[in-house]
């Protein structure tokens, strides 16, 4: 026996915008209550296995010391996530004009790529030290700009070359040039690849930027992380990481909901029915 639409009214559940956050705020607090209930009822130990409450009562004490360290930290994240945005763009488009340049170049391309950055990261701050004087918090940036890069020219070149058969045979025979092709076609299909980049970016930024003061030293989110772990104070590190979770969370949804300004005729996951 089928169920009418009046029937399923009482178990389904609307794909709204107020729907989908409020589901994800309930799965965020039910994480943490049996977070804290696990510690609770194992009595583990909170010097190695802390508790939301204790990571947030750590956060309230050294709060003062992150707001101190935290703006050398997001002024590497961002300078170098603009950088490697504008640089992705900007390399993208005379690759994706010459098919011959970009089959010549991706191999190259998807070979840096699958070098492991992170791991290479005392190599180029020692590099980069010898270039400018302050070269370790120079390297943050560096590092920032080298790892955010290349996912966001993948995504770049990715929009910027979906195009369909018949658009291609459109532009060939009204002869357009490649700015009218970009102009018209390239950077609008372009668009919603390189926004998804752009969310992966960010927060490789912040990573490639944490993991440079973790290795240099330099003040910043990551240097105190490297001491909190050095000291075995697993709160302060769970206190760091939460913060970090905050501000990444916080700019990629930023760029959701410019991303559904900009795109208009495309729904967003998150921005999208209200």
């Amino acid at each position: 026996m089928g169920l009418n639409s009046s029937d399923r009214r009482w178990y389904s559940i609307d794909n709204t915008r107020a729907t989908r956050w409020g589901l994800s705020g309930l799965g965020i607090v039910l994480l943490l209550v049996f977070w804290e209930g696990a510690t609770t009822f194992l009595a583990l130990n909170p010097k190695y296995f802390p508790g939301p409450i204790d990571v947030v009562n750590e956060l309230t004490r050294i709060w003062s010391a992150i707001t101190f360290v935290l703006p050398k930290t997001l002024s590497a994240a961002f300078v170098g996530y603009f950088i490697a945005l504008g640089l992705s763009i900007v390399i993208a488009i005379p690759l994706v004009s010459n098919e011959r340049l970009l089959n010549a170049l991706m191999p190259f391309i998807v070979g840096i790529n699958t070098v492991p950055r992170i791991a290479l990261t005392p190599l180029v701050i020692y590099w980069v030290s010898f270039v400018t004087v302050s070269g370790l918090s120079m390297a943050n940036y560096v590092m920032a700009v080298w790892v955010s890069f290349f996912p966001m020219l993948i995504a770049a070149i990715d929009g910027f070359s979906d195009i369909d058969e018949s658009t291609k045979n459109m532009l060939e025979i009204y002869g357009s040039t490649t700015w009218q092709e970009f102009k018209y076609v390239r950077l609008r299909n372009g668009l919603p690849f390189i926004f998804d980049g752009m969310k992966i970016g960010f927060i490789l930024a912040m990573i490639g930027a944490v993991v440079g003061e973790f290795v240099s030293g330099t003040p910043g989110i990551g240097s105190m992380a490297a001491s909190a772990i050095g000291r075995t104070n697993i709160s302060r590190a769970f206190a760091i990481v939460l913060i970090l979770g905050f501000i990444s969370t916080g700019v990629v949804l930023a760029v959701y909901i410019i991303e559904s300004r900009v795109i208009f005729w495309k729904d967003s996951s998150i921005m999208g029915e209200s």
